[in-house]
């Protein structure tokens, strides 16, 4: 039902349109002009859909979890709400192409997963089994790749290829550190969506194709949050670098490769 109820509010956005509401302002001096279409707000209404639907999900287990507290359920929204962001931003960028039906087929099929799988892990009794760690780490990086070539794509704004890509990898991070560690490290997660920040500003002015430019963002996240993760393990010498240096090298060769 979330899925579905997802999907075709994305749908709607090839049936309906109104002309574009543009609104500008300054801010520090910066001339900042946004504009609001109805992709945009169907984008933002399926992301909050996201979250209010792992939640219900969560909730609607038959015997409860017991969950330190209310808002515990949060961690879980993460993966489906970074998921509906990245099919939505695909859907836009791809709109009126034969390659829109392929987002979204495969877009639904993706999102299903991702409830199932954060439902599963919600109500396990072993939250953090190896394989849901693995399974659910890689999905997260593979869902910001997707967001940082979607983003790169489309060919948008630094004001707002910054907050989409910023956010993204606070997101992922933070669910990252509660997978392998247990908690959120929220000002870990800080640190490094600030570094990535900094990088997409670079990146902004490099001659690399969305492609290569979503791989190296997604390879530096990765080898920056298997460091931190290594810190907090107390790893040391070879154990402390080898997952982050072998990350960097392959990211480095297929970027290399696609070239």
């Amino acid at each position: 039902m979330v899925t579905a109820t997802i999907m075709l509010a994305f749908a709607l956005t090839q049936l309906i349109s109104f002309p574009e509401q543009s609104l500008s302002f300054s801010l520090f001096g910066i001339l900042i002009d946004v504009v609001l279409d109805f992709s945009s707000i169907v984008i933002a209404f399926s992301v909050l859909l996201a979250a209010a639907g792992m939640d219900w999900l969560i909730q609607s287990y038959p015997e409860g979890l017991r969950l330190d507290n209310r808002w515990a359920h949060m961690r879980h929204w993460i993966v489906p709400v970074m998921t509906a962001l990245v099919i939505g931003v695909a859907l836009n960028t791809f709109a009126g192409s034969l390659l829109w039906w392929v987002v979204y087929i495969l877009g639904s099929l993706l999102l299903f997963a991702v409830l199932i799988a954060e439902y599963n892990v919600a109500v396990a009794e072993d939250q953090f089994n190896p394989l849901a760690v693995i399974g659910l780490t890689a999905l997260s990086f593979v869902l910001y790749l997707l967001l940082a070539i979607a983003v790169f794509s489309a060919g948008t704004r630094l004001y707002i290829r910054l907050p989409l890509l910023g956010i993204g990898a606070l997101m992922v991070t933070s669910r990252t550190f509660f997978l392998r560690l247990g908690k959120l490290h929220t000002l870990w997660a800080m640190v490094i969506s600030l570094i990535l920040s900094e990088i997409v500003v670079g990146f902004h002015y490099l001659p690399l194709n969305p492609t290569q430019l979503g791989l190296l963002l997604v390879g530096i996240a990765y080898a920056l949050t298997s460091i931190v993760t290594a810190i907090k393990e107390s790893r040391t010498s070879w154990a402390l670098w080898s997952e982050p240096a072998m990350m960097m090298g392959l990211v480095l060769l297929i970027s290399v490769i696609w070239a």
